[in-house]
């Protein structure tokens, strides 16, 4: 799995970050070659040349001025003259001046000269001979340790430290506005009414900011009249249809009654049909969470299913599943669910399976049915679009089941998928974010409780208790 950033924030402060790295290095590298080891060089050459010229001035003057010299020496140059042998070692610094200084040492006195150091001193001496005699000369250890890349490194490191704030600090002044056009846009994906983004920042910002706007406006306003039309279409349809009933109704007796049986079952077809494109157009407002027994929610709706002559076969693994939701648009999703798979399933019992842990909130509804294509399985939760299967059976379905329970998922952030079964069919899973345990709706928590069934929606759930069975058939 890759571990690079997926926000703009993170992937350009780690292209800005390498950026300026492999700047201070090509920096470094064209300091330390150009200007760093040349002066190194001229450095260690100069004092390299003072201190053999004082072992020869050493020679050349009287006993006398020696003392004179030597506190000169010491004042303007540091240097310091050994007056008596003492126990020393080979020196092996690894001073920074230090391989530069050995060499031009070596070529100023003409010879391969000694280096060494006092074991209880921070004194660095030479050996340095002047017509035959030869004069120890030290000086601190603190003249072959001064550092110019420290400074270079310091210098160009908090430059780049500081170019690195700057550039972060203005990535996210552009980011923030793109993080609210990005929540806005994907509360509009939902369904949702997005709220209007602020046309300030930069001016591409501000200029997508108020096209944004505008887009969702004209957006609401297409749903809006969409709702209109399509309501007033469905209320103008029902009215001749209550019609057409009602004369079916008062038909003679001596009319034919498979005739009559024909024109009923239409009616209620379009009635259905009616029924649906006003729930596709609408959708569902949002309504505070209550909790729900999901178990309960299942085995009502396949109650209803068991009075039309389906059969369906119910498991549970999980402990007592009480969960918040709005209760009419899950119950509107699993019922559309359940109807497709009874629909499709070829007559065959119906498997549904709950899952309700810690880790996942989740149902699947299984049926072995022909299935649905992998190319085709996006496409199923379009309106009207349906499989050319479906189409050869002369179902009665619409084409709207899947894209109303999309829609109504879309919206309160639930994830349908349509998977293979193993062994022929359908898998349809719904999965509900497992953190939703409590609802929040306003400033409080909502625990009222929502019951399921002609019988239980007039009783309260009984603090939570669940029957103690884990499958049942219907």
């Amino acid at each position: 799995m890759k571990s690079y950033p997926r926000s703009l924030l993170g992937r350009t402060a780690i292209t800005i970050a390498v950026t300026l790295v492999a700047f201070m290095a090509i920096s470094m590298a064209a300091a330390v070659y150009f200007i760093y080891n040349p002066m190194a060089k001229r450095h260690a050459e100069d004092f390299a040349a003072i201190i053999v010229s004082v072992a020869h001035l050493l020679q050349d003057l009287p006993v006398e001025m020696h003392t004179e010299l030597e506190d000169r020496l010491l004042q303007d140059h540091g240097l310091i003259i050994a007056q008596q042998p003492f126990e020393s070692y080979e020196s092996t610094s690894d001073l920074p001046y230090y391989p530069f200084f050995h060499q031009a040492l070596d070529r100023q006195a003409g010879e391969d000269l000694r280096i060494i150091e006092s074991a209880d001193s921070p004194i660095i001496w030479v050996d340095v001979s002047a017509h035959g005699k030869t004069y120890r000369i030290g000086f601190d250890k603190q003249r072959l340790g001064i550092n110019p890349p420290v400074v270079l490194i310091l210098a160009v490191g908090v430059g780049a430290l500081l170019t690195l704030l700057a550039s972060l600090l203005e990535v996210r002044r552009v980011v923030r506005p793109l993080n609210r056009l990005s929540d806005a846009v994907k509360k509009v994906a939902r369904g949702g009414d997005s709220p209007r983004v602020p046309e300030e920042g930069p001016e591409e910002i501000a200029s997508l900011a108020r096209t944004f706007n505008r887009m969702s406006s004209d957006l609401q306003q297409l749903s809006e009249n969409r709702t209109v039309m399509i309501a007033g279409i469905s209320h103008d349809l029902r009215t001749p249809l209550t019609r057409l009933g009602l004369a079916v109704e008062m038909l003679d007796e001596n009319s034919n009654p498979e005739l009559i049986e024909r024109i009923r079952h239409n009616l209620d077809a379009m009635n259905s049909l009616i029924r649906q494109f006003l729930q596709f157009s609408q959708g569902v407002e949002g309504e505070c969470p209550v909790q729900l027994d999901l178990w309960q929610m299942i085995e009502s709706l396949a109650a209803d299913l068991k009075l039309e002559g389906s059969e369906l076969q119910l498991h549970r693994n999980d402990p007592p599943c009480v969960y918040f939701a709005d209760a009419v648009a899950l119950e509107r999703v699993l019922e559309n669910l359940l109807k497709n798979a009874v629909q499709h399933g070829g007559s065959k019992p119906i498997d549904v399976d709950l899952h309700c842990n810690d880790e996942e909130v989740a149902i699947e509804i299984s049926d072995r049915g022909p299935g649905i294509p992998l190319e085709e399985v996006q496409a199923v939760f379009r309106p009207f679009h349906r499989l050319e299967a479906a189409r050869d059976l002369s179902s009665n379905g619409t084409g709207l089941g899947l894209a109303i329970a999309n829609q109504l998922a879309l919206k309160h952030r639930w994830t349908i998928q349509l998977l293979p079964r193993e062994g022929g069919g359908t898998v349809a899973r719904i999965s509900l974010p497992p953190e939703h345990r409590f609802g929040l709706c306003g400033s409080s928590v909502q625990r009222r409780q929502a019951t399921f069934g002609p019988e239980a929606r007039t009783m309260p759930l009984q603090s939570g208790k669940l029957p103690d069975n884990r499958a049942s058939n219907l």
